[in-house]
């Protein structure tokens, strides 16, 4: 009967723990999502080199999507949009050391811009989940090769 007790409380300690590991809390999801943007900024640099063509990313109030230049406009990639996480997402971007207002619709020019060369415009990107609005994942590019990001609040 002890034995059994035993097993029962190791049991329900066991179901705990993973219940515990598996949960996502606010902060987790926004680090997450924060580096999937960065990965795919960091993409669509080595992606501009390899085609040797401009690829952007234009924001929106509720959106964003990638653009790519092909003479004599920019034209979304519909796939590679899909590929940036917008749901829960806000954003605040910051060209030039002034922040950017955003429209409800897209204007057809995107604000972050790799080069044919792998450069990528200096920006500074806050991601924000809605229901996390105190802290923000920050992504930068403040050298024309490198994006880092890191907390802020």
């Amino acid at each position: 009967m002890e034995v059994l007790l035993v097993i029962v409380i190791i049991g329900i300690m066991a179901a705990v723990g993973v219940g515990l590991i598996n949960s996502q809390s606010s902060e987790r999801q926004l680090q997450h999502k924060a580096q999937q943007w960065q990965q795919m900024l960091t993409y669509l640099c080595q992606q501009s080199v390899l085609h040797n063509r401009a690829y952007g990313v234009e924001l929106s109030q509720y959106s964003a999507q990638v653009m790519v230049f092909e003479q004599p406009q920019w034209q979304p990639h519909e796939q590679l949009s899909q590929a940036l996480p917008t749901e829960d997402l806000s954003w605040l971007i910051r060209l030039e050391g002034r922040d950017m207002p955003l429209t409800a619709e897209f204007t057809a020019l995107p604000h972050l811009v790799c080069y044919s060369d792998g450069q990528i415009n200096p920006f500074s990107l806050q991601l924000r989940l809605s229901q996390l609005a105190r802290v923000a994942y920050e992504i930068t590019a403040e050298t024309p090769w490198q994006i880092t990001g890191n907390w802020h609040e």
